[in-house]
């Protein structure tokens, strides 16, 4: 049980920021469940959208992504102007358009937080929050009350509320670091991704650890994490 350390700490670590999608739990079967139900869901309401088959929806995501880059910074907004987009493809009209709309992203929705967080999760988060306070910085939607963790935290940052932009963008950050009186150098943040999570941290001056549960060589051309830990309960070493 270990943290492996590229360069240490240059300040005390007085709060800590949790990334939830893949860092907290792993979130790939849930999302690839998520994605089926919703297109279930538009199928049932659209007969005809059976047709074009599932990718249709997934290429469209990401013409959208390119064309409205802005979209990605709140994955609700970009999910809802996807639906608006491939329904008018299919013919659908207001108000029915909106009202569908709404369905097929509630049912993605409820799929999408439907999993059991571990249980090792909730004790190692109850016992780093005796010794500090924790907050969720996330570009993902999952309802972190409805999956037990929001007990655990005292600040909930989402990417695309209060106008904040995803990671690797330091908005969220910088928005608890205001929220907990607390300077950036002293709240550390730990999360899976080197490209959005590690480099949120980097941008705003937050020491950083990356969570790399299958001992993978760290991206290439990424500024390295202070330093890396493969099992949760490594990180009760900082207690």
């Amino acid at each position: 049980m270990s943290i492996r350390f590229n360069r240490p700490f240059a300040n005390p670590i007085k709060a800590i920021s949790f990334d939830l999608d893949d860092t907290l739990y792993f979130n790939e079967n849930v999302i690839r469940n998520a994605i089926q139900v919703q297109f279930a869901k538009i199928c049932e309401l659209v007969p005809s959208a059976k047709q074009k088959g599932i990718e249709f929806w997934e290429t469209l995501k990401w013409q959208v992504a390119k064309k409205n880059p802005e979209y990605c910074h709140d994955v609700n907004v970009w999910r809802h102007h996807v639906l608006d987009l491939g329904l008018t493809e299919f013919g659908i009209k207001e108000p029915q358009k909106s009202v569908m709309n709404k369905q097929i992203y509630d049912a993605f929705c409820e799929a999408r937080s439907d999993f059991t967080v571990p249980q090792q999760t909730f004790d190692v988060l109850e016992q780093l929050s005796e010794k500090y306070p924790l907050v969720a910085v996330t570009n993902g939607n999952a309802d972190y009350e409805r999956i037990g963790l929001a007990p655990y935290f005292v600040g909930y940052y989402r990417a695309g509320e209060n106008g904040t932009r995803m990671k690797p963008y330091p908005d969220m950050l910088n928005d608890a670091s205001k929220h907990l009186n607390i300077p950036c150098h002293n709240i550390l943040h730990i999360g899976d991704s080197a490209m959005s999570d590690i480099q949120a941290a980097l941008n705003a001056n937050c020491p950083s650890l990356w969570f790399n549960p299958n001992n993978n060589h760290y991206p290439s051309g990424f500024t390295l994490a202070n330093g890396e830990y493969s099992h949760l309960d490594d990180l009760l070493t900082l207690l």
